[in-house]
């Protein structure tokens, strides 16, 4: 038995209780499926759960269970008079409440003793088991956990501002409607309509000192309060002539964060450097001088979508625009599927994880790690790589999802740990040819294991969730169609070609940054307001209320920032948060050969220490005839940097000729890739080569509109960056956003989730009165846990504590 895992009995017992917990699906999946059709005689409990989950307490006989009567996958679900079919019955935990039992298996109990042997004992969390919550929810838990330890933070310290900065607070004017614009329910009277400016009011300044945090915080939480009936706000916003947002990055978050502006009512600009949307989410079409497939694409970014509680964003996003129907099956692996190391040894993925032994004769690796046994989270027993990498994770793992807070605190003991230093001097202390040899067979690249410790635990509970079975999807046709979607749902396009090169904060008057301003009486000429000056490559300068940044921080470093007032640590992140190299090259042949008779790879990945590292088979046209794309390298880390010396990077929005010169390097890089082909495959690499009809090679880091893939944080990266990171600067008016600003960084669903926070952060500030209909429509970002978290943190953003008197500030 593994670490945390006891026997329910220590001596035969006539029955067993349990209690699972399960939602109702569509239609019956993968996963821990209960059958109660052979236990007629047995106590059955059974009550509705918040969210559409049931608790099921269920005493079986022990009797039962050896004869196999828990082995179907639907049953009949007893609710006394009354019986009802379970088609779709998916167990997403099961947990006996008094035992404090944590089960993640499938029930054994030996014949002879009637002992169940496999259920994982993890400490039962009374807060987290009703919410059906999986092993992806930790991610939200991290984002909010240092939010709410950076409110902590100001609390005990409540840190002073300077008097100077307050003008940098001021607010838009909240408005009464006027006489053609009364608020549904309520009469001209009880608006007491005045169409002079009702600037809300500033902190009054102090005569000498400084303003502190918590004065100031409970001063915002006045004047948050929208003049008229608060039962009935405004729908729409009144906003001055030339009060705009500018959006920096025309990617998924920048065109998201449009949408959602534009719903409110709040005009915006996107800026965007290249030709093309998108962003990181990019597919390449093959052109179509070739013989035409059906599926002539790949996703050179964003080609797969959890359905995991972390990942609800997407999801939604796909029901809102009406994608849902597009959904594809992405197929993580497969039993055929190969892998290949040490010079001309294989595997199939099977074999490997089911037995033991030194299946690809690593020489350097002893024998009790090659042999070495464990059973990991799903009471599965598993062998060599995969026991030592369990054995060594899978208690931070547990300890994670069984009790957040307590997990996490452990697991921030090794902050300054990557994962390789954790392995070799920690508790596993692997010796270090073991700790490289583990590396190389997870599948994460060549430097994979350099990375935060903290972000290779996560990264593990994304793709091996303890708790379920996660359906995974792509979208028929390829990432680009919800980037047409999200476009053609936005009434202002893009602007493209349009380089940002600096951003400036200053407190101006409205009419000394738009010339020929038209009269509004709502708010005179001579008042000033905070404003944003956004330079443009080759054109003018334009003036905004907020700048929202998207791009990579690779890329903001290329903008000049110097007079946006920021802290310290927000500078810092933008120069060292790390981010990492990938590759993708996809060849288009003339056959799907990979289906062939033979090989036989219908969907997942194979993995090999050659270069191509990953081999991707397409989960869309399984089986069609005709031409067929394959993802032949999937490369990350150090591999990615050394193959991408090889890439000659077209620009993204270019389609490829196929009859063009091809570049010397590219020639190197095909060479490699057709031999790594045909070792793993057993083809001919001739073959492969006279099938092939064209080919497209991407390298992340070396395209200069992303400068990198993803954010992985470095060891230290979390606790030093991540609660800035969620902040704006400029007095709340430089909005952070992307996948690196979220809870998620790396995935869509982080981008997204992070569009909804900046829009609530900028209807906070100047539209107090639109959050509710906003939180309604869209919900309130993960990283909160509740919206009197989400008031603070604005709060706290606003008055830009660290950064407050940095920076020029222009004064006209």
């Amino acid at each position: 038995m593994s670490l945390n895992c006891r026997k329910l009995s220590n001596t035969p017992v006539e029955s067993v209780g349990i209690t699972i917990y399960f939602e109702i699906e569509r239609q019956c999946q993968c996963g821990y499926l209960v059958n109660i059709q052979h236990v007629a005689g047995d106590r059955v409990q059974i009550s509705k759960l918040e969210g559409g989950a049931f608790k099921f307490h269920w005493e079986f006989a022990v009797e039962d269970v050896r004869h196999g009567h828990m082995t179907s996958t639907c049953g009949t679900k007893k609710t006394g008079k009354s019986a009802e079919r379970l088609t779709a019955c998916k167990v997403k935990s099961w947990r006996e409440l008094n035992l404090g039992i944590y089960v993640l298996a499938d029930l054994k109990v030996q014949p002879d003793t009637g002992i169940c042997t496999n259920a994982v004992s993890v400490p039962y969390n009374n807060t987290t088991s009703p919410t059906m919550e999986d092993g992806s929810s930790v991610r939200i838990k991290v984002a909010q956990y240092f939010v709410n330890k950076k409110l902590q933070e100001l609390a005990e310290k409540d840190p002073k501002i300077k008097p100077d900065d307050l003008t940098f607070l001021q607010a838009l004017p909240h408005f009464k409607p006027s006489h053609d614009e009364p608020s549904q329910g309520t009469t001209e009277l009880e608006h007491g309509h005045d169409d002079s400016p009702q600037l809300p009011p500033l902190f009054p300044a102090p005569s000498d000192g400084h303003v502190s945090w918590e004065s100031l915080l409970e001063f915002n939480r006045k004047r948050r309060t929208p003049p008229g009936d608060p039962r009935f706000p405004p729908e729409r916003p009144i906003y001055p002539p030339w009060f705009s947002v500018a959006i920096i990055g025309a990617g998924v978050t920048g065109l998201r964060t449009a949408k959602l502006l534009q719903d409110m009512g709040i005009p915006y600009k996107i800026f965007e450097a290249s030709d093309r949307p998108g962003g990181r989410v990019f597919t390449y079409q093959f052109s179509p001088k070739t013989t035409q497939g059906k599926h002539d694409y790949y996703d050179v970014g964003a080609m797969r979508y959890p359905d995991n509680d972390a990942s609800k964003k997407p999801m939604e996003l796909f029901k809102e625009l009406g994608l849902s129907s597009k959904l594809t099956k992405y197929v993580m692996s497969s039993d055929d599927n190969i892998r290949y190391f040490n010079k001309g040894h294989k595997g199939s993925p099977v074999a490997v994880a089911n037995t033991a032994g030194d299946h690809f004769k690593d020489k350097t690796v002893p024998k009790e790690y090659l042999n070495k046994e464990y059973t990991d989270l799903r009471g599965k027993l598993v062998f060599g790589v995969n026991a030592c990498i369990a054995a060594a994770f899978d208690p931070f793992r547990a300890a994670l999802i069984a009790d957040f807070d307590k997990g996490w605190k452990e697991l921030m003991k090794y902050d300054w740990a990557s994962a390789r230093s954790y392995l070799a001097r920690e508790k596993p202390q692997y010796p270090l040819p073991v700790v490289n040899w583990l590396e190389t067979r997870n599948g994460g690249g060549t430097g994979s294991f350099d990375r935060a410790l903290s972000e290779t635990i996560l990264h593990s509970l994304d793709f091996n969730d303890p708790t379920k079975d996660v359906n995974w999807w792509c979208l028929e046709g390829g990432s680009e169609v919800l980037i047409d979607a999200m476009l053609k749902a936005l009434t202002v396009k893009p602007s493209y070609g349009q380089r940002v090169t600096s951003v400036k904060q200053a407190y101006l008057r409205p009419s000394y940054c738009i010339p020929n301003l038209p009269h509004w009486p709502r708010w005179p000429r001579s008042s000033r307001f905070p404003m944003m000056r956004v330079s443009v490559e080759g054109q003018s300068e334009e003036y905004f209320a907020h700048v929202v940044s998207t791009v990579p921080f690779a890329n903001l470093r290329t903008v000049d920032t110097e007079q946006v007032p920021m802290s310290y640590t927000q500078r810092q992140a933008i120069r060292i948060v790390n981010y990492g190299p990938s590759v993708k090259v996809a060849i288009k042949f003339k056959t799907r050969w990979w289906e062939q008779d033979g090989v036989n790879q219908y969907g997942g990945s194979s993995y090999t220490d050659r270069q191509s590292q990953v081999i991707v088979y397409p989960s869309y046209g399984l089986g069609e005839d005709g031409p067929g794309v394959l993802i032949v390298s999937y490369n990350l880390q150090q591999d990615a940097s050394r193959f991408g010396a090889l890439i000659q990077n077209p620009d993204w929005s270019e389609q490829l000729d196929p009859d063009r010169q091809r570049p010397r390097w590219e020639k190197v890089l095909l060479d490699q890739i057709y031999a790594d082909l045909a070792a793993l495959h057993d083809v001919d690499e001739s073959q492969l080569r006279e099938d092939t009809l064209d080919y497209h090679a991407f390298d992340w880091y070396h395209n200069p509109y992303t400068m990198g893939a993803f954010a992985h944080f470095a060891p230290g990266q979390y606790s030093t960056f991540l609660a800035d990171i969620l902040q704006p600067s400029a007095y709340g008016r430089f909005h952070f956003a992307g996948e690196v600003a979220s809870h998620h960084h790396a995935w869509v669903a982080g981008a997204l989730d992070s569009a909804v926070r900046v829009v609530d952060e900028i209807l906070h500030w100047d539209f107090p009165f639109l959050r509710f209909n906003f939180k309604n429509t869209y919900g309130r970002s993960l990283i909160f846990r509740d919206d009197k978290t989400a008031d603070e943190h604005f709060d706290w953003e606003n008055s830009n504590v660290d950064g407050a008197g940095e920076g020029q500030k222009s004064r006209s």
